[in-house]
């Protein structure tokens, strides 16, 4: 019996962000064991003409996809704005060939997107039941797509990784936070700065490195009124060897983020055994418990978030026990392998259905 094929649409691989590591983590998992999967490339950074091609040879290689690799299941990897309306274009092609559509949604506000008016409201609302699946990151958005389509239609894909069974020992002669994610206002990176600015007029004795892309001048120009170029190191945007290295040298990670689906930064982190300190947004509290494997902050909160700083950078043994709670964690419930398990899950449901 032929395996199932599945036509998979989302960023390039080239591209950069937690939605490609996504598809990358799927594409080479055990899925291949059950199914024939093919990817059209959508979108990358660039130029508007660049960003423009990319898109017409999509919608031109969708057409040919679906006529000869004739897919069981269309799964779009989508997320807010621009992504939406290009993906709303996959859809509806889709749909006229009569396939069955999953709309894998990993936009951490898309929430915002939604309520911004009522017109809006009203396509995105229909758009999103044209769909006969909606895959989320976390309970708590199932929660919430589930109020804008029946809930059946709505299941839970917590993203994953490779879980890693070698130990980490870090001798850093002062503790060394990591910051992993776009720079700027909505990841929380000015709060961390102002709360870092706290822990230097303290004396807490400690180092910080901030990998990412974004806003990295107006970043830089605030480390330099604080006067913490000594503490804080720009590194800019990493890609995965780089980022891995970092988690190997780094004592714990840090995103006090405003939104967020289920970050792909937390779940890394953890897997090489680092502690956590994030908020409660999104998916993080089904990750990270207040006080056991972590430190949850409410957005904004720069005292607390501060407190949760010194506490990890004070408590050498703190840090090692969160570490190898969030190792166990990652073992038992976020390998990819396993959550690939769920994935079938889902394309078999479907199948059957259409069947």
């Amino acid at each position: 019996m032929d395996k199932p094929r599945i036509l998979v649409v989302g960023s390039s691989l080239k591209d950069k962000g937690g939605i490609v590591t996504v598809i990358k983590n799927i594409e080479d998992s055990s899925i291949n064991d059950y199914y024939i999967l093919k990817r059209i490339e959508t979108y990358i950074t660039g130029s508007i003409i660049k960003r423009f091609n990319i898109f017409i040879l999509a919608i031109l290689r969708l057409l040919y996809a679906l006529i000869s690799f004739r897919p069981d299941i269309v799964h779009i990897h989508m997320s807010e704005k621009g992504s939406f309306y290009r993906k709303t274009i996959i859809l509806i092609i889709s749909k006229i060939f009569r396939k069955n559509v999953i709309l894998h949604i990993h936009s951490a506000s898309f929430d915002e997107f939604y309520n911004s008016n009522n017109i809006q409201k009203k396509f995105i609302k229909f758009i999103l039941n044209r769909a006969d699946k909606l895959v989320v990151l976390s309970k708590q958005w199932e929660q919430y797509y589930s109020n804008i389509v029946p809930p059946q239609k709505v299941s839970v894909l917590y993203n994953g990784v490779y879980s890693l069974k070698n130990e980490f020992t870090r001798n850093n002669p002062a503790p060394v936070g990591l910051f992993l994610g776009r720079l700027g206002q909505r990841k929380g990176t000015y709060d961390l700065i102002c709360s870092i600015q706290e822990l230097k007029e303290h004396g807490i004795n400690a180092k910080f490195y901030f990998a990412g892309d974004g806003e990295i001048d107006q970043v830089k120009q605030l480390i330099h009124e604080y006067e913490l170029e000594s503490v804080i190191n720009i590194l800019g945007w990493v890609d995965s060897d780089q980022i891995n290295e970092l988690l190997e040298k780094v004592d714990f990670l840090v995103l006090p983020s405003y939104n967020e689906g289920l970050p792909m930064a937390i779940l890394e982190s953890m897997n090489f055994g680092l502690p956590i300190i994030s908020t409660y947004v999104g998916g993080i509290p089904e990750v990270i418990i207040n006080n056991d494997n972590g430190y949850l902050i409410n957005p904004g909160d720069i005292d607390n978030l501060t407190k949760a700083l010194t506490s990890l950078l004070t408590n050498k043994q703190l840090r090692l026990e969160m570490g190898r709670k969030n190792r166990e964690i990652i073992i038992n419930r976020f390998d990819i392998q396993t959550l690939m398990k769920d994935l079938s899950n889902i394309y078999q449901n479907l199948i059957r259905n259409q069947a």
